[in-house]
């Protein structure tokens, strides 16, 4: 067992790869490692994985809903051992009722097991989740508006931000004209320094309009839009905005789209379909995001597998 959980270690030391599943099993590992009986089963409960590998985002997540599923996990410790080494396999205990909880575990895994791993059927489904309400920390100049992560569309609040959207698109458009329009009116034949003064003012047009207004005005038909450029904080990872309807109302809020790649074990975020697939938004590998790519369903938050 020590033995293994060494190897285990090296390799993952050897390829690190990004992940949840990953940072699971090496902090499994690690505990392992460092416990005085390295013959005792040390058990892990999914709080614990997550207070341990989550994010501060995460945190506010449930710990079951974040665990990825004991299947995802054990594809995931099967790609990083070796063929030659003792292999190991998760151990899962799950929880139901009060005070039984789910427990996680490594042990050595049966030679008929480890003959059969390299068998295994690629799933073709994959589950995601949505971050908990407020767990997204929106930018200094959102914050105002997005009172715990969401804004209400018709309130006063969220009136004056879709206004001010409004007036910044307008103003937007209005700056561009005026260039062109001090271009054509211009005394002076045209040259190549205008042209380039052009290209540029368009060019910085659509970049600011496709990446920070755009997005504002998509979120009504498609729902579910990355998120533009100045509304997370900062240090946020990539997330999405969603319209949605509740009570009557509808709000728009910052969330974050994630799942578990079932091939490969690493994460799975939203990014856009084009130019590989008609779908505005698909969900990409972290480790292999033309390869390993899933439809979205923002309803049942389920994806099929769309390949390459």
């Amino acid at each position: 067992m020590i033995d293994a959980l060494k190897q285990l270690k090296s390799n993952l030391e050897a390829k690190p790869t990004r992940g949840r599943s990953y940072e699971i099993i090496s902090y499994i590992v690690d505990a392992c490692l460092q416990r005085d009986d390295v013959y005792e089963k040390l058990t892990f409960e999914a709080a614990t994985l997550l207070h341990c590998c989550g994010t501060a985002a995460e945190r506010e997540m449930d710990p079951q809903k974040w665990m990825p599923s004991i299947s995802v996990l054990q594809k995931a410790l099967n790609l990083t051992q070796t063929s030659e080494a003792r292999r190991l396999r998760f151990g899962y205990s799950p929880g139901g009722g009060r005070g039984n909880v789910s427990l996680y575990w490594l042990e050595l895994a049966p030679e008929e097991a480890e003959n059969q791993s390299g068998r295994e059927v690629q799933p073709d489904e994959v589950t995601y989740r949505r971050s908990a309400p407020g767990s997204i920390k929106p930018s200094i100049t959102a914050r105002f508006f997005f009172k715990k992560g969401e804004i209400k569309n018709r309130s006063v609040v969220g009136t004056a931000f879709l206004t001010s959207i409004m007036l910044a698109s307008l103003t937007w458009i209005a700056m561009l004209s005026l260039v062109i329009l001090s271009l054509v009116l211009r005394d002076e034949s045209i040259n190549m320094g205008s042209l380039f003064h052009l290209l540029i003012a368009v060019i910085g047009f659509l970049f600011i309009w496709k990446q920070s207004l755009a997005p504002w005005f998509k979120v009504i038909d498609d729902c579910v839009v990355k998120a533009p450029l100045g509304v997370a904080a900062i240090f946020e990872d990539s997330c999405e905005i969603e319209m949605f309807r509740h009570e009557r109302s509808r709000w728009t809020r910052l969330v974050r789209f994630s799942a578990d790649c079932p091939l490969c074990g690493s994460n799975i975020e939203l990014r856009q379909g084009k130019p590989d697939h008609v779908l505005p938004l698909v969900g990409r590998c972290i480790e292999s995001p033309h390869a390993h790519v899933y439809s979205f369903d923002r309803m049942t938050l389920r994806g099929k597998y769309i390949g390459p």
